[in-house]
C-alpha cells in the first residue's frame, strides 16, 4: 500500500477497509468533522473520501486482534478518540482505554 497521503493525517495511521471490498485497504485516523459518523479515508484507488463507520473494518494491532468491525472496536475501546473527537487510534495506556479517550 502506497501511503502518499499519510502527510495529511495527524500522527497515527490506521489500516481501514470497506466491508464489501476487503481487497483494497486504505488508511485513516480522522473523522469528518462536518459529517457525523463518517471517517475520512486516503487510498491510492480513490484519493481521499468519506465513509460511514458502519461500513468499515479497522485493523487492530494490539494483542494480534486483526480486522474488526469499526463500530465494535469503538464499543470495546480497541480504538479511542482524542480529546477533540477529531482523530481515532489505538489507546496507548490502560488508563486511556478505560476512559475511552486520551487527554493529549
Amino acid at each position: 500500500m502506497n501511503l502518499k497521503y499519510a502527510f495529511l493525517i495527524k500522527e497515527i495511521i490506521m489500516k481501514v477497509r470497506m466491508k464489501d471490498n476487503i481487497d483494497q485497504p486504505f488508511v485513516s485516523s480522522r473523522f469528518n468533522i462536518h459529517g457525523l459518523g463518517e471517517v475520512v479515508g486516503f487510498g491510492d484507488q480513490f484519493g481521499s473520501d468519506c465513509f460511514f463507520i458502519k461500513d468499515l473494518d479497522v485493523f487492530i494491532e494490539a494483542n494480534n486482534v486483526g480486522w474488526k468491525d469499526m463500530r465494535q472496536a469503538f464499543k470495546d475501546k480497541d480504538i479511542i478518540v482524542d480529546n477533540y473527537n477529531t482523530y481515532f487510534f489505538e489507546p496507548s495506556s490502560e488508563k486511556d482505554r478505560k476512559r475511552g479517550f486520551t487527554l493529549n
